[in-house]
């Protein structure tokens, strides 16, 4: 069997690699090397001045798993919708 039947009409699909079009190389770059701070900085400069620091370090955390609190993104890098959300 190959892995396109194994994973065809199972609950257990592989993770998504999809990510929205503006991210930056700047963000996938922190990303990567697990740099969180730098991350939410690089989102907040995308995201604009509607979003603060620490609505972009709750969205950066919130996708890797590191917080609970609201739902997880869709993607392991999180995007300026996901901030705005993140805003207190």
């Amino acid at each position: 069997m190959d892995s396109e039947e194994h994973w065809e009409g199972t609950t257990d699909e592989p993770p998504s690699d999809e990510m929205d079009d503006g991210v930056t190389a700047r963000q996938l770059l922190h990303a990567a090397t697990g740099d969180r701070e730098a991350e939410a900085q690089a989102l907040k400069d995308r995201a604009g001045d509607d979003v603060g620091v620490d609505a972009a370090r709750r969205a950066v955390q919130r996708a890797h798993g590191d917080r609970s609190d609201g739902d997880k993104p869709e993607s392991d890098v999180a995007s300026p919708h996901d901030a705005r959300s993140a805003e207190g």
